[in-house]
């Protein structure tokens, strides 16, 4: 418990529950019960910094600690305060303020983590907004809230929560929000689950206290979520992509590129399900939008386009419902329609296990007969560019017609200026995709 030590004995201390500051309440070495330790990371996608964490406990004991660089911190308490609720405030995440404060619940001694996903689960728990429970909530309050079959359903609730954002997003295995020890660092799969739900989350228009909320009383969070498979340089580097239908009609795209951060927008889409323009577009510039939104590329101003200098083509994807095709015979006689830049670049013609390519102003390539070998892991080298391309086929079938769809990413095979891996040469960096007509 925090006090202000005026004149007050030690008599006085050793009444208390828990005394003592700095980086939590620690209590009395009098009070005849040991020390126990509550601990955890508080992250967004990357660490919260220097943020306040306070935690209420169902004794009526409190604590306090501050996060450290990693977003690490710690309190001591007894064993006999506990369950306790947890919230952190302030501090910064990605150089930027807190947008809102965080939950938790610490139902033991052990590991507590304070994120979005406790925070959903916090709302659950308390049956309305995380905030609103935890500054109203009393001592008696959290035992009856905070129990193993409470939180079972609140991770349900959670869990099917994820499942209506952009991409549907889902807990790796064995993953609990609140008791699981990660880091918050790239590579960690708990970080890349907050930083796909944070692009989700954004691309979906809601808040942080929103999707709490809505969560609490068992509510979608979009009306429709789809998920997709994002590619992009270098090789083909394999990224979830998630999109919805928001509550308001929108259309979310949200991608959560480890290597470029978070890139989201809203859209309109048209009869076909494609989508038409941006309402929101975010860091990205232009979009094309095939096959009832199927098949894509994403365009950004990152870099150099060869057909368009202002929207180089960043990422191509294609939606879980595809099929993958390895057989090029299935290809033989088809003219697909390509697209580089998120505008047509030409036609492609399969004949023979070869590939022709002809521009939009007519000018026709050679027969490519190494076409197969940008299906493979190793790709289809170009030396004389110092690049390589892969390629990935896939089919879909309905209403008894089959369509084609092809997508290429080619990257430099050796890094540009600086020795910075993501600057290429402005020829021999790009992602193309092409439908069959």
């Amino acid at each position: 418990m925090r006090i202000t030590r005026f004149a007050l004995g030690a008599s006085l201390c050793g009444a208390l529950v828990a005394c003592g500051g700095g980086g939590g309440n620690s209590p009395s070495a009098d009070s005849g019960t040991a020390s126990v330790n509550t601990n955890g990371t508080a992250a967004i996608g990357s660490p919260i910094i220097g943020g306040s964490v306070e935690l209420k406990c169902a004794s009526g004991a409190t604590a306090s600690a501050t996060t450290g660089s990693d977003g690490s911190w710690s309190v001591s308490l007894t064993s006999t305060d506990y369950p306790c609720v947890a919230r952190v405030s302030g501090g910064q995440a990605n150089g930027a303020a807190l947008a809102s404060s965080l939950h938790s619940v610490a139902a033991a001694p052990g590991t507590t983590n304070i994120t979005p996903l406790t925070d959903l689960m916090v709302g659950v728990l308390g049956n309305q907004d995380p905030d609103a429970w935890f500054n109203a909530a009393k001592s008696g309050d959290l035992s009856g809230a905070i129990t193993t079959d409470g939180l079972n359903g609140a991770l349900v609730k959670l869990t099917t929560a994820l499942t209506t954002l952009p991409g549907k997003p889902a807990l790796p295995d064995g993953f609990n929000p609140l008791t699981t020890s990660f880091k918050a660092e790239k590579g960690d799969p708990g970080d890349g689950l907050l930083e796909t739900y944070g692009a989700a989350l954004t691309a979906s228009g809601l808040s942080q206290p929103d999707a709490a909320t809505r969560t609490a009383s068992g509510q979608a969070l979009t009306q429709t979520a789809y998920a997709a498979t994002a590619f992009t340089t270098p090789g083909l580097t394999t990224i979830q992509m998630g999109s919805s239908i928001n509550l308001d009609g929108t259309f979310a795209i949200a991608i959560a590129d480890p290597n470029r951060g978070q890139l989201t927008a809203r859209a309109s889409v048209d009869a076909d399900g494609n989508v038409t323009s941006f309402t929101d577009s975010g860091q990205f510039k232009a979009i094309v939008s095939v096959l009832g939104n199927r098949v894509g590329q994403l365009c950004t101003a990152n870099g150099v386009g060869s057909v368009m200098a202002g929207q180089p083509g960043q990422y191509v994807y294609v939606s879980s419902d595809l099929t993958e095709v390895t057989d090029l015979s299935e290809l033989n006689g088809k003219t697909f329609d390509e697209y580089e830049d998120c505008v047509s670049s030409g036609t492609t013609t399969f004949a023979n296990g070869t590939a022709t390519f002809t521009d939009t102003s007519g000018n026709q390539d050679a027969p490519n007969p190494n076409v197969a070998q940008a299906l493979t892991a190793a790709g289809l080298a170009d030396p004389a560019n110092h690049s390589v391309e892969h390629a990935r086929i896939y089919k879909y079938t309905a209403n008894g017609i089959t369509k084609y769809a092809y997508i290429t990413v080619n990257s430099t095979t050796t890094p540009g200026t600086n020795d910075d891996p993501l600057t290429f040469d402005t020829d021999t960096k790009y992602v193309t995709i092409g439908l069959s007509r």
